[in-house]
């Protein structure tokens, strides 16, 4: 009989632990609202300054965390058109310099400037504030801020301008 309430405990707990995994993957994806207009990403592409790729083969991604696609920088926005892993609470920050992992990222997280969240996983569109020069920074990164993973990041220059 303990055996018996043992191992129905032991299957019910690993259940439960395999179904909140997948809810933790899956409900970004249900709940993701659709990505912006492929013609209107490509416009913002045509009038970025700068561009570059985020690539899946990074040291921080993985199969679970990366990303794959062009990404275009202007003063104005930051345009992705490619495919994401899906997570929640994916967030753009800019950085001074290249990082390709998560403690790279968690050591210069405080300089880097957050520019927005990332709800959609094959296109975004994001604003950069007004008071934010993408002169100052050489790289995009994508974080998973609520489980502090690293997903992406692609450098745009090769140095920051040091009088801005």
């Amino acid at each position: 009989m303990k055996r018996r309430l043992t191992l129905l405990l032991a299957t019910h707990a690993l259940t439960l632990a395999a179904g909140f995994g997948a809810g933790v993957y899956l409900l970004p994806i249900l709940t993701a609202p659709d990505g912006p207009n492929a013609a209107v990403v490509a416009q913002a592409m045509a009038n970025s300054e700068h561009s570059a790729r985020f690539e899946r083969g990074l040291k921080g991604s993985d199969p679970v965390h990366w990303a794959d696609g062009k990404v275009g920088i202007s003063a104005m926005q930051i345009v992705f058109d490619g495919r994401m892993a899906p997570g929640p609470d994916y967030k753009v920050y800019l950085a001074r310099e290249f990082v390709d992992n998560r403690s790279d990222f968690l050591r210069i997280k405080q300089d880097a400037q957050l520019i927005g969240d990332v709800k959609t996983f094959d296109r975004f569109l994001l604003d950069v504030p007004a008071d934010v020069d993408v002169e100052a920074y050489t790289t995009v990164v994508v974080w998973c801020e609520a489980f502090s993973q690293f997903i992406s990041a692609a450098q745009y220059r090769m140095y920051a301008d040091p009088d801005r």
